[in-house]
């Protein structure tokens, strides 16, 4: 009889911290205005290419979404989940598919790079005195392609001559960390993802503050204001092609809390 009563305490102990904190979801979107500074660099034999693809640094704006799912259960990590796309619009220099570029062709260029992210997390601080504190693996899986179609004097575009394209995951350490206002709906927030490896080096850092509008007991909108800076400074295995990119700007979106 004591075993049981011990047994049904602890399930209602259990039951009340669940239905107190079972889940809570946070999710965002919104747009990021980034400016894309750098070049790739492509010397390969096979394809009779040895150029340099160079940005125009020209602002352009794309779409990012984010959300994650904590839950009371110590010993399984949280989830964060993240999408973001940036793009950039440059211009070809050297020999690419043997075409050498001159006075008399030029070759304008795309560049599309999208990011899908999976990253478990563990609160290392929830809330603690305004504080929280978050430690994981963000693990990214990133898609790429820069095309180039040339261009005569004239403005007439031709054949596609430059047309690269990978896909590889980058897993790197993360860190969320976020100060509350005391007895406010204000708070910052700082996310950084940072690795390296064989003198490759990806990171991924922003810096934002948000406002949350309490007047909807179970769900709660805001607004979010930030920076974010993207740097990939990567080369193959072959040593073909070498990336020198850094995706910077503001970015402005919505929030919603449950």
């Amino acid at each position: 009889m004591k075993k049981i009563l011990i047994s049904l305490a602890t399930i209602a102990t259990l039951t009340s911290t669940l239905s107190a904190d079972f889940l809570r979801v946070e999710a965002g979107l919104g747009a990021w205005a980034q400016t894309n500074v750098g070049f790739i660099d492509v010397n390969d034999a096979d394809i009779n290419t040895d150029g340099r693809d160079t940005s125009n640094e020209k602002e352009l704006t794309t779409n990012y979404l984010w959300a994650y799912v904590k839950h009371p259960i110590p010993i399984v990590p949280n989830v964060r989940f993240e999408y973001s796309k940036v793009e950039s619009e440059g211009h070809g220099e050297g020999t690419f598919q043997g075409v050498p570029l001159d006075g008399s062709k030029t070759l304008p260029t795309t560049l599309e790079m999208t990011q899908i992210e999976v990253i478990p997390y563990y609160n290392v601080l929830d809330n603690t005195f305004w504080v929280t504190l978050d430690l994981g693996i963000a693990v990214k899986m990133i898609d790429y392609k820069a095309t180039g179609r040339v261009q005569d004097s004239f403005g007439v575009f031709g054949q596609e001559i430059y047309n690269e394209s990978d896909s590889f995951i980058a897993p790197l350490p993360y860190l969320r960390a976020r100060g509350q206002l005391p007895f406010m709906d204000i708070g910052v927030e700082a996310i950084v993802k940072y690795g390296s490896m064989d003198g490759n080096t990806f990171s991924d850092m922003s810096i934002k503050a948000d406002y949350t509008f309490d007047f909807i007991p179970l769900i709660q909108p805001g607004l979010e204001v930030g920076y974010r800076q993207m740097i990939m400074d990567a080369e193959s295995e072959d040593g073909d092609t070498v990336i020198d990119l850094d995706f910077s700007g503001l970015f402005f979106g919505l929030m919603v809390r449950f």
